[in-house]
């Protein structure tokens, strides 16, 4: 089951983080995208401070934040190609989305620094390209006007991104095929 924006966004700020869903998200992805083998706590360190002894609320929304961490490394590795961004639902404004989708992609570029990529890096051409890209949806803010074809023109951003995030992981961190029986 995919973990719902809102839930996120609220286990976040009770763990007492500075970021909202989508960029806490994106700052995961990052981070797998470059090394798989991070902990739940690696991420942790990054968007949460230390709890409080006894908050059992902090504890609660560092559980439920585990389990969209346990999520996301299984979705980039997915062979159905399952992956999806964390971002605010149809329901919510386009502009909003927009607006999530811009601290997304700012996650997820902080999120490989974090695991050392850092600008300039030596990086496969496809991947250096889609970061370039990733940093230009993460640094434009726009007015939006609600019309179909912004509508259309911002599903297509995100399917672009979250295609391009799944091609990254797997330049990065190629899936080992299972040894040929011959």
């Amino acid at each position: 089951m995919a973990s719902d924006y809102d839930t996120v966004d609220a286990a976040l700020a009770r763990a007492g983080a500075d970021t909202d869903a989508a960029e806490g998200h994106g700052t995961l992805c990052g981070m797998l995208s470059v090394n798989n083998a991070i902990s739940s706590e690696d991420w942790f360190r990054e968007l949460l401070p230390d709890p409080e002894p006894g908050d059992l609320l902090a504890q609660e929304a560092r559980r439920q934040l585990g389990e969209v961490f346990k999520e996301a490394r299984m979705e980039l590795h997915d062979t159905g190609l399952d992956f999806h961004l964390l971002l605010p639902g149809d329901d919510e404004g386009l502009e909003r989305r927009v607006e999530a989708l811009g601290h997304w992609c700012q996650g997820y570029l902080y999120g490989m620094a974090v695991c050392g990529v850092r600008e300039g890096a030596n990086l496969p051409e496809d991947t250096a390209e889609l970061v370039r890209d990733f940093a230009e949806i993460a640094g434009t803010g726009f007015d939006v006007e609600i019309d179909e074809t912004n509508e259309t023109a911002y599903s297509e951003i995100v399917e672009y991104v979250r295609v391009g995030v799944l091609l990254i992981n797997e330049e990065l961190q190629p899936i080992k095929a299972p040894p040929r029986l011959q």
